[in-house]
């Protein structure tokens, strides 16, 4: 799929700019360009690919990012339990939302955007003057692309039976005045269009090693989804057996699986497709979820304007012995957490802050004195625990024997990455330290090596979020490790939208409710065997237990990916995941300042995003969504 989206690319920059430029970002029921769209091979290809290039950029970046754009799944966590945004999240989380709100509309127009793009294909390719086994492929993959967009509307504006239009063919723009479908019948269509495909001779069983198209095995995993979400355990269970016998499994190393070279591996079901091209047709996450030292060859400084949340580090387990695994407690590295966490959650800071000295000598003057003053901000009591030589090595036997996985997807305090020196030209080792300078890099004079000579050669630059004084849980998963890139925002990594492992896991989820629970047990376990994490049977004593323990297993796993959001919507759990905590928390759990809001919650029918006032105003067959004030 790649070097399709790459051959497009090229296309539009050799002179066919604005063909190029209707095809990926026009409606396709347009008339004039349906009439010359699917006349021959080339162009059912390039079409295809239209409606694919839809799968891209889902997310309004208003409020989570400092800049106006659209950006990736990533995107998503900010929404979620998981993540975190720099920004306000444009009110989004607060009593001040309303159906007249960018982020409803912008969603449900991308949905749409896509449906309508899958409605051209699939009327107009069996009419195209190519080979009738390709022709049949071709259309299978547009169903399941139809059956992804119908998904994500009906989970999240069709929830209570409310349903949304259904379209199915190419329309006029004036005719698309439908009302809101039952969700059942949604749910019908999706399945209808999935069993289409999975029943199609001519669509492959995967696309290990492929293009990256849909296949067999993502029409299984997304029609497993959609029983799971409608509660047909039992069919959920079985389609998501057969993604496993489509030849879809476990890629061996969790660490290098989201790596460019393991984007056509067993693992990835669907995934949206990148290329690293300075025309737009790339990810942009370097930029926004890495460090501010973790740049690309084209430029240094990230953004890191989306972050991990505290909440879900704490949820990564110690690791006792081969067998045994226990919560997280940060009793047991800090005695004294409950009662300096008593006297203002700031106070946690002390344990938190950077060492004053090394083999017994001063780092330098200027760290001392960024040190005393963010000691002084703090209660006697609490500035009293300070160690100026070991402050940094207490805090990181907090995040040793963890869950690999936290090593692999998050850059925690007083770790390690390698990122970029100022000139772009080579790399240089950073460690993530708090309170810093400034926005060094490892060659400026500012650098801690350079102020002071006699630190030993593993004494690295102290690595920073974008505004010096942060100190918060960053993203490692997906992000680039020094020059592997050439563009911060033009990343050639592939996003996945479904992989063998969340299989597994919504899979045990099915199987909970099943009351198997030690067939659920058997599948969490193949997910945490793969980073040697044991699988207590304690966790699967009863139903309640093993629901909430699959929960944060898919929290463990897919951080980053765009799923938990949606995971926390269909569960019901935001309000209490994500509502009472606060926008930008540092590591140690205090606020931000400035820049955040206060997440409140405005009632239950937030479960349920409420079809766009603009939408309502263009058409009054659309009902208003209940509890929503228009």
């Amino acid at each position: 799929m790649k070097i399709y989206i790459y051959t497009l690319a090229m296309i539009c920059m050799l002179g066919s700019l604005p063909a190029c430029k209707r095809l990926l970002e026009t409606a396709p029921n347009d008339k004039i360009s349906s009439s010359t769209m699917w006349t021959t091979e080339s162009l059912v290809d390039q079409g295809v690919i239209g409606v694919y290039y839809s799968l891209q950029r889902p997310v309004r970046s208003n409020g989570l990012i400092g800049t106006a754009t659209n950006i990736g799944y990533y995107g998503y966590e900010a929404f979620g339990m998981t993540g975190q945004g720099e920004y306000n999240l444009d009110n989004l989380f607060s009593s001040a939302v309303k159906p007249s709100s960018a982020y409803f509309s912008h969603h449900w127009k991308w949905c749409y955007d896509g449906i309508h793009r899958a409605n051209d294909a699939i009327a107009h390719i069996p009419e195209a003057p190519m080979n009738a086994e390709k022709k049949n492929r071709l259309v299978a993959e547009c169903k399941v692309l139809r059956a992804f967009f119908y998904m994500r509307l009906n989970e999240l504006y069709g929830r209570e039976g409310l349903g949304v239009p259904i379209y199915t063919e190419p329309i006029d723009p004036s005719e698309g005045n439908r009302g809101q479908s039952p969700e059942a019948d949604v749910w019908a269509l999706i399945i209808q269009d999935l069993t289409d495909a999975i029943n199609e001779s001519s669509l492959p069983d995967n696309q290990i090693g492929g293009e990256g198209r849909a296949s067999k095995g993502t029409a299984y995993a997304l029609r497993g989804r959609a029983y799971l979400l409608s509660k047909k355990y039992d069919l959920a269970a079985a389609d998501f057996a057969k993604v496993g016998e489509m030849g879809y499994s476990l890629y061996p190393d969790y660490k290098q699986l989201f790596k460019v070279g393991q984007e056509r591996c067993q693992e990835m079901i669907m995934s949206v497709q990148y290329i690293e091209d300075p025309t737009g047709y790339g990810t942009a996450l370097q930029k926004f979820c890495a460090a501010y030292q973790q740049g690309a060859k084209d430029a240094a400084g990230c953004w890191t304007d989306l972050q991990v949340t505290p909440a879900l580090v704490n949820l990564y387990e110690e690791k006792i012995d081969a067998n045994t695994v226990k919560s997280f407690n940060w009793l047991d590295f800090f005695p004294e957490w409950n009662a300096i966490s008593a006297l203002g959650t700031a106070n946690r800071k002390a344990f938190f802050i950077r060492d004053q000295k090394v083999n017994g000598l001063e780092v330098h003057s200027t760290i001392t004195t960024i040190i005393n003053s963010e000691l002084n901000k703090l209660n006697p009591a609490a500035k009293a625990l300070y160690l100026p030589e070991g402050n940094e090595a207490r805090l990181k036997a907090a995040y040793q024997n963890r869950d690999p996985r936290l090593a692999y997807n998050v850059v925690t305090p007083y770790s390690d990455f390698k990122g970029v020196n100022n000139p772009k030209t080579a790399e240089g080792m950073y460690t993530y330290r708090f309170p810093v300078t400034g926005k060094y890099y490892f060659d400026q004079s500012g650098a801690e090596p350079n102020l002071n000579k006699g630190l030993p050669a593993t004494y690295y630059t102290s690595g920073t979020c974008n505004a010096q004084a942060e100190f918060k849980y960053i993203h490692r998963k997906f992000v680039g490790e020094g020059l592997d890139y050439a563009r911060r925002e033009q990343n050639p990594v592939d996003e996945p939208i479904i992989r063998y492992a969340d299989v597994l896991l919504m899979w045990a989820e099915a199987l909970v409710e099943m009351d198997d629970l030690s067939g659920a047990m058997a599948k969490v376990k193949q997910v945490r065997d793969r980073v040697s994490m044991p699988t207590m049977a304690s966790s699967f004593s009863d139903k309640t237990t093993a629901r909430n323990y699959v929960r944060d297993e898919r929290r463990r796993e897919l951080i980053g990916e765009g799923v938990n959001f949606f995971d926390e919507m269909r569960w019901k759990t935001l309000k209490e995941t994500k509502f009472s905590e606060k926008v930008a928390q540092h590591a140690w759990g205090g606020t931000e300042s400035t820049g955040g809001t206060t997440y409140e919650w405005i009632g239950d029918y937030w479960y349920t995003w409420p079809v766009p006032k603009a939408e309502i105003e263009l058409n009054k067959n659309l009902k208003p969504t209940p509890g929503w004030i228009y």
